[in-house]
This record gives C-alpha cells, structure tokens and sequence, in this order.
C-alpha cells in the first residue's frame, strides 16, 4: 500500500517513497537516460537506494511524484492513492533552517519527461518550501548540458547566478555546473 499524500496538484501528487517503490526508484536512479542529466556516476544497489530515497536524512525532504489524475482527467482520493502511477522524485535538502535556504532538485522516468509532470511537482514543493518551511531562498544546480533542466528552473522564475567551471565528471568529460537561486518574494506560484 503507497503512503499518504503529502502535496496534491492538479495533475500529480506527492508522497513520501515506501519500501515497495524501491524497484522503481532503483532502476530509475540507474537509468543511463536518467543518470546523463545528473552528476551520477556510480551505480545504486538496493540498499544504497533504500538509504538515500525511503529512510533519508532529516534534513532532506523526498518526496515520489506519482500520477494524480486518471486518464479521464477525474480521479477519487482514494484510487489515486491506491493505484499511483510513478512517475519521479522531487526533495529539498541541503536545509539550513539559520539562514532560510535549501536546495530543490528533480528528476523524471525518462517516459514522464516534457509532459509538465515536474513543473508541477516542484511548484508544490516550492510553495511548501516558502509557505510552510518559511525558507527565504531555494538554491538549484544543473549540469551545463542539461538543456531540459535550465528550462524547467527559468520557468519556475530561478535566476542564473553563476557557473563552477569543469566542476563535475560525467560521461567521460568535464562539465561545468550552473547554479540557481529563487527568493521568496520573487515567487509568484508559476
């Protein structure tokens, strides 16, 4: 049985992983397809996966982006919680309760991605982040060849701020990393 929900949007919902998304999580943390837009180089057992997506740390908060509607564009509570499609995973980490930040990062099953599915997702976790958390500001990074990515942050009203040069090793080459940051007040729910 998939855990409660923990955000609602209009097409997909958030919920805390269980042991019985392991599977999912694994293969899809393991995905070349996946693993080409993040810095991850190393492949992910079982455990490794259990450790970082279901028992965490706390200071991350990880959530499963599952399907919330039905084909129909009408789906009950309770059917959406029964039988969720997954779809990726969404967190804030890197929390710094002091200073009023985090981080906000994504990822999608490559058959999820360029439907919107993200934009949702992390929408909800921004409004989380600023309304509830009270953070002031969420920090995101992306790999320099991550096209989809930068879209995604600029849609959500990130700004660019910067660039590591040569700062990860993916692929057999060097890649910069370009860094993002939204304020509270610059938030307008997109």
């Amino acid at each position: 049985m998939p855990g409660p929900v923990f955000l609602r949007g209009d097409r997909v919902t958030l919920r805390p992983p269980e042991e019985e998304d392991l599977d999912f999580l694994q293969r899809t943390h393991n995905d070349p397809a996946v693993r080409q837009s993040m810095p991850r180089v190393h492949p992910q057992d079982r455990e490794a996966t259990r450790e970082e997506y279901v028992e965490g740390d706390d200071e991350t908060v990880g959530l499963l982006i599952c399907d919330g509607v039905g084909d129909d564009g009408e789906r009950g509570e309770e059917e959406a919680a029964a039988d969720p499609e997954r779809l990726g995973f969404c967190a804030l980490f890197r929390m710094d309760a002091d200073s009023g930040r985090a981080e906000v990062g994504a990822w999608l099953a490559p058959d999820a991605e360029g439907q919107g599915y993200a934009t949702e997702a992390l929408s909800l976790l921004i409004d989380y982040a600023f309304d509830e958390r009270r953070l002031h500001r969420l920090n995101a990074g992306r790999l320099a060849t991550n096209d989809r990515s930068a879209a995604l942050l600029e849609r959500l009203g990130f700004t660019e701020e910067g660039r590591r040069e040569d700062f990860y090793f993916v692929g057999g080459e060097y890649v910069d990393r370009v860094e993002y940051g939204l304020l509270a007040s610059d938030w307008d729910g997109a």
